[in-house]
């Protein structure tokens, strides 16, 4: 009974979890790659081949693209140019983004902000709902503006006792 458990414990180990290798970083992966793989593929990055690689670090060529494979499959890269990048940009110590599974918020319409340039905002700022939002809002308000205007001076007029005309 313990020996057969500790083989199906052993066995666990060895098998690889697909939940586990999904949540790992591509930093992290690059951290499992052995510096043999690392040199490889900061090899491949500058365009070298498998047979370039094996005369510079004295290894047959096979075993260069041994290595490159290993490399692939520990980084989830489908080619040696995807993983090259994959240490290219550990190395110059660029983040991966993350990946887009949180769309980008709707343009916010309201409150509605001035149509003309404030110390807080710069000049056309508004989108295009905002924008026609204003332009409704200007349409309207104009004409009655201007009416209001009207009434206003001819009841100022007649009770002052001006004469219109």
């Amino acid at each position: 009974m313990e020996a057969s458990l500790s083989a199906s414990t052993r066995s666990r180990r060895n098998e690889p979890n697909p939940s586990l290798e999904e949540d790992v970083q591509p930093l992290h992966r690059v951290a499992l790659l052995s510096e043999r793989q690392l040199c490889y593929l900061r090899h491949v990055y500058q365009h070298r081949s498998s047979k370039e690689i094996a005369a510079l670090t004295g290894v047959s060529p096979r075993a260069v693209d041994k290595q490159l494979l290993k490399a692939n499959n520990l980084l989830g890269a489908a080619t040696r140019v995807d993983a090259a990048r994959m240490v290219a940009a550990v190395d110059a110590g660029v983040e991966p983004l993350p990946p887009a599974t949180i769309l980008p918020s709707a343009d916010q319409v309201l409150p509605l902000p001035l149509p003309m340039p404030t110390a807080a905002t710069a000049a056309n700022m508004l989108t295009w709902k905002q924008a026609a939002i204003w332009t409704v809002i200007i349409a309207i308000v104009t004409p009655i503006g201007v009416t209001v205007a009207g009434m206003v001076i001819l009841t100022l007029s007649f009770l002052l006792g001006l004469r219109t005309g």
